[in-house]
């Protein structure tokens, strides 16, 4: 009998909330629901793209791979720095546990920053902001990151993985969120969007249909009302700080201009932390305040690669660098960060397991980590 080895396709669906999914048609994605697991759960905490990759890659939380922002601050320098380092991630990848088990992997990405993060292991790694020569050769060459036609130019990547690496056996998927950014569920973008994604799903299936699908998403989006500069705006008030920081800054400024629902942020004194959260909570907008020692137990951070307090804001406000300590924002700006982007599906369709065993899953973290990677031969269809 033919023997084909099994694929795991890992969809990180960048900004993919649960509201995204409810408001688009995706005949593709909903028959696999319909044959499989499906669940609403939340995202990890900050809401951002580097913090739930890395959780959804390592399936661990960032108090184990130590990801807790786009950015981290250095004190000594007072200099913020990308957080996509390999080498700030503590914990092993999707791709260097498949190893372990004797399976070659890929990671395919819009963005070039997940590869610097997350490549270790990797057989194949290709970003599509920046694909090497042969890439472009088979695909042509690929749209501007600030598109919505990246992420069709990305799953045409997989297909080609698909279909000419039968040694591939994980392959793991992340989208950029742009769309989602520029357009609410319903709007035109999105549909438009969404459809053509799942159009492309349907393609992949077409070259296996016996593809191994895992998605979820990192994040959702909202409209926001106002950002704060709280390292303007606090010292206004009478409450000087060494510095803060939005847990949202990456390059992408295009997308969210840095920022972001939650906030990092670094005191003078230890003994300036309640007068500075007593301040805090009479900001407009700021829906709670944690110290490092709250911050870490109740969202599983990593307590020395975080602030002396989390600042989240409520579903109408975010935090960054302004010219003012406030600013209005436009009635289009859409991002994310916050508790209240935590929404996103999970979706689990032919896992060699029943789609009951999935019920227990809480959390997007919890995706990868369910996956069991012990290599089977799979019978080929029709063999």
């Amino acid at each position: 009998m033919a023997k084909q080895r099994r694929v795991i396709f890992v969809a990180m669906v960048d900004g993919f909330g649960a509201d995204y999914l409810e408001a688009s048609d995706m005949p593709v994605l909903r028959k696999l629901i319909s044959n499989g697991a499906h669940r609403t759960v939340d995202a990890c905490m900050p809401t951002v793209t580097n913090v739930n990759n890395a959780s959804i890659c390592t399936g661990e939380w960032a108090a184990t791979h130590g990801i807790t922002a786009n950015s981290w601050f250095d004190l000594a320098t007072r200099e913020e720095h990308y957080m996509d380092r390999g080498d700030m991630l503590l914990a092993p990848t999707l791709f260097q546990r498949a190893a372990a088990a004797g399976m070659r992997s890929a990671l395919l990405t819009a963005k070039v920053k997940t590869i610097r993060l997350l490549a270790a292991g990797a057989e194949i790694a290709i970003a599509a902001e920046q694909p090497d020569p042969g890439w472009v050769s088979w695909l042509g060459p690929a749209p501007d990151i600030y598109s919505p036609d990246i992420n069709y130019w990305l799953f045409d990547a997989a297909r080609w993985v698909l279909t000419h690496r039968p040694d591939i056996e994980v392959v793991y998927c992340h989208t950029t969120d742009y769309p989602m950014h520029m357009s609410e569920p319903a709007g035109e973008l999105s549909q438009r969007h969404l459809a053509e994604l799942d159009r492309r799903l349907g393609m992949l299936l077409d070259v296996r249909p016996d593809l191994e699908l895992y998605l979820t998403a990192d994040h959702g989006m909202n409209f926001k009302r106002r950002c704060h500069d709280l390292n303007r705006l606090l010292p206004e008030r009478g409450v000087p700080i060494y510095f803060a920081m939005s847990a949202e800054r990456d390059p992408y400024v295009k997308h969210h201009r840095t920022f972001g629902g939650s906030a990092y942020l670094w005191l003078n004194e230890p003994g300036d932390a309640a007068r500075v959260r007593e301040t805090l909570l009479r900001v407009e907008g700021v829906e709670a305040v944690h110290d490092r020692r709250e911050a870490a137990a109740r969202f599983q951070l990593h307590p020395e690669r975080i602030g002396d307090l989390l600042v989240l804001g409520d579903r109408d406000t975010v935090f960054g660098p302004l010219e003012r300590a406030t600013e209005d924002l436009p009635a289009t700006f859409r991002t994310h960060g916050s508790l209240h982007e935590s929404a996103v599906p999970l979706i689990v369709s032919g896992a060699p397991v029943a789609p009951e065993s999935w019920a227990e899953c809480r959390h997007n973290v919890d995706l990868t980590r369910a996956i069991d990677l012990a290599p089977r031969a799979l019978a080929a269809r029709g063999a």
